[in-house]
């Protein structure tokens, strides 16, 4: 297994692991005072969440321009390339050996320089994909924040009217 597939496959991981966990937090429901330790606990820990899947999407976007550039260039390599084994091929039809050789070794330059370029267009797709994901992610994290927010609000308004009952049967 290739270390990029590695990275692959330990990325899908987290992301399942990390997407059954959602579930779990989602089914979650606060509703006494005494569960606001625990909704703030989980409130701080996904939004540490957001903010390193935020810090990842930064590191993959600024990838980006860097695959795009890489890609051109790339491209722009290896049809030079090809464009010099072409002319090198011509030369060698004279049967010098010599030629033969230049005219072997700039076609395997090009090819290395062809496969690079596919592999270029594969990184900035894959690059592509990441962010999707992440932004995925982040946006699951901010609603679970939410629906956290809800909880909050519907806790405070009840106790604010068992204090507003209490105060009253004081009267």
């Amino acid at each position: 297994m290739t270390a990029l597939n590695f990275k692959n496959s330990l990325f899908i991981l987290l992301s399942i692991a990390s997407i059954l966990s959602f579930n779990r937090v989602a089914a979650q429901q606060y509703k006494s005072m005494s569960d606001t330790t625990r909704l703030n606990k989980e409130y701080g820990q996904i939004s540490l969440e957001i903010s390193k899947l935020n810090t990842q999407l930064i590191a993959e976007q600024n990838k980006t321009a860097d695959f795009h550039s890489k890609t051109a260039s790339t491209a722009n390599d290896a049809a030079k390339t090809g464009l010099v084994s072409k002319d090198q091929a011509e030369l060698a039809t004279d049967g010098n050996t010599t030629d033969t050789k230049k005219a072997v070794k700039d076609a395997k330059a090009a090819d290395k320089k062809a496969n690079d370029s596919k592999k270029a267009i594969k990184n900035e797709s894959q690059n592509g994909k990441t962010i999707n994901q992440l932004t995925a992610q982040i946006d699951q994290k901010r609603k679970l924040l939410r629906e956290l927010d809800s909880q909050r609000a519907a806790i405070i308004a009840g106790s604010s009217n068992s204090a507003i009952m209490i105060d009253s049967a004081r009267q």
